[in-house]
């Protein structure tokens, strides 16, 4: 018999790479000005997960009146970002997730910055599934602590079938598949434990909408965590799916010119019937896309947006201790009452009770907590340019060195890829907060390990190849090499194989020669020891790293207080000569 299906209508809520920001953030809106006829600038409290719970509820309420099926879907990269994180790990994300009600989640690269067994844990407190359809888990071993195979809650990859385990959700009586990808390079930017791997993004999907149509379903939707450039060429390769809700990418669909912010592409963008949304990041907005399928499981409508959630507040500077009068206050509050892509949101009472009674404290202790004095500020940038390299990337290396020698390790020098430091930091008091909140928020560990001075040299230009897309397709600027009792020069327009011209380390005093064939006690974050991006040639076959327990924050908060006041290093590290500018260094 026939399979007879009918038209379903349907709402998903959908937030992207929250980054642990339960709390809000303070954004600059630029305001059309009443008296002068340009505009004005005033600062606003925006988002947060107390503002996100009001709104989905209130996405819920307007679903529910207009006989609309609802979901609120979170397309991955939860954890790291700020100190809710470094203090609490997974444990204040699935929590937090779960108060504010999230229907289902994808895996994003971050949730395996520090391998399964955090994910696994993660997941034991989670209300929601894990949706990771191209993760093949069928070969994890089933003697971990805690195996994620075995869990109900993480929709991986089906070996068996050969296709993405999916959920269904029932709209009015008709069925919807969801199944969930993740970056199939995930071992390239993060840390999945080596008995489980990612399976090729458009295989999978393709074998799976063929399986959901077979058990017949004609409905799907796929949330992803691939960037949105990659959604839209998945939606042109793969028939059959009515949206791809993304993330990874931190892309705001929409015109936000109408508040100082740029224009991006209009929101849900259609692409072989498929229409790709993606709701920015930090928790500041809530996309809402309301999809009409037809009965034969096309898309009849798309429609929806993402609206910035504010607060009721206005200032004039960032701190957000100075008011506006009371006149100026109305006119912005009116002029952004009127805009469609924001919105006033109360903050959720329940969900501040969880941060108020759980989190907030320590939070607070250690954003009060004074380590060091910066005598002077200190610039961050990835790749040099003309003003020269990152300042403060290399007392990072450096403070990476003094921890291991204060453990006993004898390490001969130190290397960190730029994208692991993430701020420049001004001249003054510095606390815990400000290094594991701002400059330091991704809580991955140190690892000690033996390396040769080929594969030393190796390294080194296949990270800055892939930072800077010489002759290799790279995964970003954050490859970029700073170095500790280490300087090299690099020549971009060399022979591949020969760009790394000078390499001296600093031993007894005196700067000495790397030796291809002498071996060398390295120190770099578990990230780069293993060889992400570039620095493939660092990984020994032989000899395991060392991981040392403590997180690059924990390391340079000790380094700091050990100091107590400093500034950058007079002397430079890095040589980069790059393509075009052989006779003018960037030193």
């Amino acid at each position: 018999m026939k399979q007879i299906h009918r038209s379903a209508k349907i709402t998903f809520a959908h937030i992207n790479d929250t980054h642990s920001h339960f709390e809000p953030s303070t954004i600059a809106l630029q305001i059309p000005s009443p008296s002068s006829g340009s505009t004005m600038s005033v600062f606003a409290s925006c988002g947060g997960f107390a503002r996100v719970s009001t709104a989905v509820r209130e996405a819920k309420k307007q679903a529910m009146m207009h006989g609309r099926e609802f979901m609120f879907v979170h397309a991955g990269d939860c954890f790291q970002g700020t100190l809710f994180f470094s203090l609490y790990k997974g444990t204040a994300n699935a929590t937090l997730l779960n108060a504010i009600g999230i229907d289902a989640m994808a895996l994003g690269n971050h949730e395996l910055d520090m391998g399964n067994q955090v994910v696994a844990d993660f997941m034991d407190l989670a209300n929601f599934p894990l949706l990771a359809g191209n993760w093949d888990l069928s070969n994890e071993n089933k003697d971990k602590a805690n195996p994620l195979s075995l869990k109900p809650n993480v929709m991986a990859y089906d070996s068996e079938h050969e296709h993405a385990k999916y959920l269904v959700k029932d709209v009015d009586g008709e069925p919807v598949a969801v199944f969930g990808l993740a970056i199939e390079n995930m071992a390239g930017i993060a840390n999945p434990d080596p008995d489980t791997h990612f399976l090729n993004v458009t295989a999978v999907a393709q074998n799976t909408v063929a399986a959901i149509k077979r058990a017949g379903i004609n409905k799907i939707v796929v949330l992803s965590h691939l960037g949105y450039e990659r959604d839209l060429e998945l939606a042109s390769q793969v028939d059959g799916v009515g949206a791809i809700i993304g993330g990874h990418t931190h892309t705001m669909q929409g015109d936000f010119s109408n508040i100082g912010f740029s224009v991006g592409d209009e929101y849900a963008v259609q692409i072989n019937g498929t229409y790709v949304v993606q709701a920015g990041c930090n928790a500041l907005a809530l996309g809402q896309l309301e999809l009409d399928f037809n009965a034969d499981g096309t898309v009849a409508r798309a429609a929806g947006r993402n609206q910035l959630l504010l607060g009721r507040q206005f200032t004039v500077d960032a701190s957000r201790s100075e008011h506006l009068d009371d006149s100026t206050h109305q006119v912005v509050k009116d002029y952004l009452s009127a805009q469609g892509n924001v919105c006033f949101c109360v903050k959720d009472p329940q969900i501040e009770n969880v941060l108020n009674q759980d989190y907030r404290p320590a939070v607070r202790e250690l954003q009060t907590q004074q380590v060091a004095v910066l005598t002077e500020s200190l610039r961050h940038i990835r790749v040099p340019d003309h003003k020269g390299p990152s300042q403060i990337a290399p007392l990072v290396v450096d403070s990476f060195v003094w921890s291991s020698r204060q453990r006993g390790h004898a390490v001969d020098f130190g290397i960190h890829n730029a994208g692991g430091v993430r701020a420049s930091l001004h001249a003054g008091p510095i606390t815990a907060a400000d290094i594991s909140g701002r400059l330091l928020p991704f809580a991955i560990g140190l690892m000690v390990y033996e390396v040769s001075g080929k594969q030393l040299r190796a390294a080194l230009e296949g990270a800055i190849n892939n930072a800077i897309d010489n002759g290799v397709e790279g995964t970003g600027s954050g490859s970029f090499p700073y170095t500790s009792r280490l300087k090299y020069t690099y020549r971009c327009c060399a022979a591949e194989g020969q760009r790394i011209e000078v390499l001296k380390l600093y031993r007894n005093g005196v700067w000495e020669d790397i030796q291809d064939h002498a071996n060398y006690l390295s120190v770099s974050s578990g990230y780069t020891a293993t060889g992400k991006e570039g620095y493939g040639a660092l990984v020994n076959s032989n000899i395991d790293p060392i991981p040392l327990n403590i997180t690059m924050a924990d390391a340079f908060e000790e380094y700091a207080r050990d100091r107590g006041s400093f500034g950058a290093f007079e002397q430079t590290m890095i040589d980069f000569i790059p393509c075009g500018c052989e006779q003018e260094h960037v030193a």
